[in-house]
């Protein structure tokens, strides 16, 4: 069988993570009655300021670099996961991929300066922030769903 690369697979679970994440920061900025691109304009402000969050709808600045920015990150931690996590197996993969979005919130919440947290939490407010993470964790989890070949492989 074929050897799988594990830092392939980490970017496709950082894809996978990144949409998933963008498509329901999008969802619940509609939700709350903002556009879908409002949320993404805050994360924009660890390069813009504070005033990033506070500009509505699509504006091309705001919107693609927080975008940009949730992408990166996100699957950045979507490399790191398959680093640490690769071997672990569906169904216990859940778990792994739950403490590993606990995780992550920790350090975007409480151990990185203000100024590089998300952002987003400030148009979607705490439940968002909690459906965001539990879904980058289901996301996270079931990433040994897309692999092939796992039974023989020098991850």
């Amino acid at each position: 069988m074929a050897k799988r690369n594990w830092l392939k697979d980490g970017a496709v679970t950082g894809i996978a993570g990144a949409a998933a994440t963008t498509a329901i920061i999008a969802a619940l900025g509609k939700a709350k009655g903002e556009s879908a691109w409002t949320p993404f304009n805050a994360i924009s402000h660890m390069l813009f300021g504070e005033n990033a969050a506070n500009v509505e709808g699509f504006n091309a600045k705001e919107t693609l670099s927080g975008l940009g920015l949730n992408t990166s990150v996100v699957g950045v931690w979507g490399v790191l996961y398959e680093g640490l996590a690769r071997k672990v197996p569906f169904p216990q993969s859940l778990a792994a991929g739950a403490a590993a979005s606990a995780l992550i919130w920790f350090i975007d919440y409480k151990v990185v300066p203000e100024r590089l947290r998300p952002g987003f939490e400030k148009r979607l407010g705490p439940q968002g922030v909690a459906a965001t993470y539990a879904l980058l964790a289901l996301s996270l989890g079931l990433s040994p769903l897309w692999k092939k070949d796992t039974s023989d492989d020098d991850r």
